[in-house]
């Protein structure tokens, strides 16, 4: 029994030592240590070494010696890491490196004391500029993370931003900044990155500027003309005309004088004084202006007073014949921007003009309208009579055997990314839907393996007219392409580069030798002073075979609309107005679909429209219908009244 005794106090003593044991093993194991330089200069990046057991949330910071236990300013996970990165503080002084356990109160198991010391710098830029000029700032400093060369008015509003523009001390020696428009005395700061101190500073002096402008007293309504002028032509100034007498911001049409002197302007629909101006990119300052009329144009139609239902008949005209100008059946009454019915035509198709009129009986009206806002310069009244027998409804499909694509067609679709595309739409940014829309297109209905590419702009950097080729064209790789769309985000106050992007089709689609079927999706207008116009004619002059597309989305402007048709129209493509999500993704897949032309037995085409939509009213008859695709899908169909009937093509 004694023996039992001692033996059970042996036992537990025994495992007491060893229980002693392994947690001193184990604090000997847990030791941390960290490694770390004592002396930096005030901001600069310091690398801490660790060795030990290090815990994946306990964290390293640093706090102003003697600071109390617990506390703790930056700092940077462990994560089980061997070293970590924290910045010094900008402020010289005694400091302590410290790792903190992860939970409070955050007990110190390791330090390391840390003398932070003074920095200087200084900075050289020219003693005078001209105002918005580009000018050269030398600099010698820490180069800390984000430390920054800025341009500061010393009499500014207190509560405006602490800088007029900035560049980053990482871009180089020496950085370049753009001077304001306003003259005056100005300031050349080099800061620091987080307590933005100013280490150096230097004086600069902003010299006004003057510009100059010739252009016709007086212009007709719609038309284009040129502008000569002289100024400073910094990279963001303008040439514009606008309303006499009306604000900075308010204008009509502009150019960039960065594309030269002289620039073209194209006038507005409405007769009045208007001024030309040379306005800085900046401020909008205006440097020069004079005083511009614009006269009334008018326009004349002659043509037949009656005609059958469904019938095709030609249309005389006079008229400005600006870009865009159209003549069209109309409902008589009708609001100027209301849709037309029958076929209309633009007037650059020629004189005269083949219309064809609606199938319902009833009096109409032909009208003459500009492109730019649909305003009315004349008028012809038509009575449309009952056709001799009722119309028949012919739908066209696709054989599914058969794509809409030609064996060597290629997609391009270019997206706006702009500033505007971060606007809410249906509980959601207009960038996400369009993602969205675009992540179900890839693959079906833009089947695997066709030439695709895909350009974005307004997605990479503010205040700009940049432009990116964001999938290079390649047989379409879905989830190669997927991953790039879903990495695409608007970036405010981007601009719309539309002009450029579809200038570079010929250079992203070089080498396809089929159609090239390009849709720009877009929310708002042209703001990169280009020329989407003579940007789609150069495609058609230099040969290209091209279909552009132009999906509107969320756009409530009807001239703006107006002018997308006209551009579409140029660009043997169709407008899609979306207005919301639903819209976006069934305007994109008509988009993609092919064109065809409906011929009658003479071989003359009676109408036209998209494989997919709701098909053509026709006389009875004998038709033959043809896609615009290299080669064409064909088929023939016979049209009976009051029947609806449907054609293949293959």
């Amino acid at each position: 029994m004694i023996q039992s005794i001692k033996g059970g106090r042996m036992r537990h003593a025994i495992g007491w030592l060893l229980l002693f044991t392994g947690l001193y093993s184990a604090a000997l194991r847990a030791e941390i240590t960290l490694s770390a330089p004592t002396d930096v200069p005030a901001g600069a990046r310091i690398v801490i070494n660790l060795s030990g057991e290090t815990g994946t949330r306990d964290f390293i910071t640093i706090v102003p010696a003697g600071e109390a236990e617990g506390s703790y300013s930056d700092y940077k996970y462990v994560r089980s890491k061997n070293s970590v990165e924290l910045r010094a503080p900008e402020d010289a002084g005694d400091y302590e490196i410290r790792y903190l356990e992860a939970n409070p109160p955050y007990a110190t198991k390791t330090r390391q004391p840390l003398s932070v010391t003074p920095v200087e710098a200084t900075v050289q830029a020219p003693a005078q500029v001209d105002a918005g000029a580009r000018f050269q700032v030398t600099w010698s400093g820490p180069d800390n993370p984000q430390d920054f060369i800025a341009l500061s008015d010393p009499q500014g509003d207190r509560n405006a931003r602490r800088w007029i523009t900035y560049a980053y001390t990482k871009k180089g020696n020496p950085v370049m900044l753009t001077a304001p428009d306003k003259p005056g005395s100005y300031e050349v700061h080099y800061r620091t990155g987080v307590k933005y101190y100013t280490l150096a500073k230097t004086t600069v002096t902003v010299a006004g500027t003057t510009a100059n402008l010739e252009a016709p007293d007086s212009i007709k309504a719609g038309q284009d003309f040129e502008v000569s002028w002289s100024g400073p032509g910094h990279n963001q100034d303008f040439i514009a005309i606008s309303a006499q007498d009306s604000g900075v911001r308010k204008y009509h049409h502009y150019q960039y004088t960065r594309k030269g002197s002289p620039v073209t302007l194209h006038a507005p629909d409405e007769p009045g004084s208007y001024e030309v101006r040379y306005q800085t990119g900046q401020s909008y300052t205006i440097l020069a202006k004079r005083l511009i009329t614009v006269e009334a144009v008018s326009a004349t139609l002659e043509g037949p007073g009656e005609v059958q239902g469904g019938a095709h008949f030609e249309m005389t005209w006079t008229g400005p014949d600006n870009p865009g100008d159209y003549i069209a059946v109309m409902d008589r009454g009708s609001v100027k921007r209301a849709p037309a019915r029958g076929k209309w035509a633009y007037t650059r198709h020629g004189n005269p003009v083949r219309l064809r009129a609606p199938q319902e009986s009833g009096q109409y009206e032909i009208r003459y309208q500009t492109g730019q806002s649909g305003a009315i310069l004349a008028r012809h009244s038509i009575q449309v009579t009952p056709p001799p027998a009722p119309p028949g409804h012919l739908n066209i499909t696709l054989d599914p055997g058969v794509s809409g694509f030609g064996a060597n067609d290629a997609v391009e679709i270019i997206l706006d990314a702009s500033g505007s595309m971060l606007k809410r739409q249906d509980g959601k940014r207009r960038i996400e839907i369009a993602r969205e829309v675009l992540l179900g297109l890839t693959g079906d209905p833009i089947p695997t393996g066709t030439p695709f590419a895909l350009r974005v702009f307004g997605h990479k950097e503010a205040d700009s007219c940049r432009t990116d080729l964001e999938e290079s064209l390649a047989p379409l790789d879905p989830e190669r392409v997927d991953a790039k769309i879903k990495r695409v985000q608007a970036m405010n106050l981007a601009k719309t580069t539309i002009a450029r992007s579809l200038e570079l089709v010929a250079e992203d689609l070089a080498g396809v030798t089929g159609e090239r079927i390009v849709i720009l999706i877009t929310d708002g207008e042209e703001t990169c002073g280009g020329d989407p116009v003579a940007a789609i004619e150069g495609l058609k002059a230099k040969g290209v075979d091209v279909r552009v597309n132009i999906v509107g989305f969320a756009i409530d402007d009807e001239e703006l609309k107006s002018r997308f048709r006209y551009w579409a129209d140029l660009g043997n493509g169709d407008y899609h107005d979306a207005a919301g999500a639903d819209d976006l993704k069934r305007s994109m897949n008509h988009a993609l679909q092919a064109p065809y032309d409906v011929l009658d037995t003479n071989g003359m085409v009676v109408a036209s429209g998209t494989i997919g939509d709701n098909g053509v009213d026709l006389a009875p008859g004998e038709y033959r219908v043809e896609t615009r695709t290299a080669p064409p899908l064909r088929g023939k169909a016979t049209v009976v009244s009051d029947k609806k009937v449907g054609v293949v093509l293959k």
